[in-house]
Order: C-alpha cells, then sequence, then structure tokens
C-alpha cells in the first residue's frame, strides 16, 4: 500500500490528531512539577509534534499528483 492509496484526507487527520495530542501532553506537562515533567515536554510532547509535522509533509509530497497527472 502507497501513500497514495491512503488519501490526503485521511494523512491529515492523522497528522492532526498528532500534532494535537503532543499540545495536549505539552499543556499537561506544563501542569505537573515534577522532574520528569521535562522529559515527558521535551521528548514525548516534542517527538508527537515532530512526527505529524512529518506526516503532513510525507502527505505533501507523496499524495499530491503530478501536474501532467488528471484527476479522476
Amino acid at each position: 500500500m502507497t501513500f497514495r492509496n491512503l488519501g490526503f484526507k485521511w494523512l491529515l487527520r492523522v497528522s492532526s490528531a498528532l500534532i494535537i495530542v503532543g499540545l495536549l501532553v505539552e499543556i499537561a506537562s506544563l501542569l505537573w512539577f515534577h522532574p520528569l515533567s521535562f522529559v515527558l515536554f521535551a521528548f514525548v510532547g516534542a517527538s508527537l509534534i515532530g512526527l505529524g509535522i512529518v506526516v503532513y509533509l510525507a502527505s505533501l509530497v507523496f499524495v499530491a499528483s503530478p501536474k501532467g497527472e488528471k484527476h479522476g
């Protein structure tokens, strides 16, 4: 299964869900006063947001059709 078969809307939903979960993890870590909250903020939250950005950019590159190809 290729990226093109998955669909652009589905990949946008996945990337936006990853970014939202990453932001929620970072908000939760800011409200939690513990040394592990930095680990949660820096590694888990930032990794989820970064993964969401990578999925979004990959969907732009791999799912978008070339100029000569017609939609149908």
